[in-house]
């Protein structure tokens, strides 16, 4: 996944903000942002612009947040 505009952003935050529990941006060497967090929302969002994608995930901590953001992935992968 890759943010290319102001819109994808937008839609990112509203998926994250719909979550009632932490989401997690993870990748290679032990990297993780709570997207929670604004200072390491911050991090994550710079992360997925510079074109990180393959490298990586979001995690959920439970099955209605998975549901969230799986349904934003899905969009973004359209």
């Amino acid at each position: 996944m890759k943010i290319r505009t102001a819109n994808e952003l937008k839609e990112l935050n509203a998926a994250i903000n719909k979550c009632s529990n932490e989401v997690w941006l993870m990748g290679p060497k032990d990297e993780s942002f709570n997207m929670k967090n604004e200072e390491e929302y911050i991090e994550g969002v710079i992360r997925l612009t510079e074109g990180h994608d393959e490298q990586l995930g979001i995690f959920t901590a439970s099955y209605e947040d998975e549901m969230t953001m799986m349904s934003f992935l899905e969009k973004m992968a359209a």
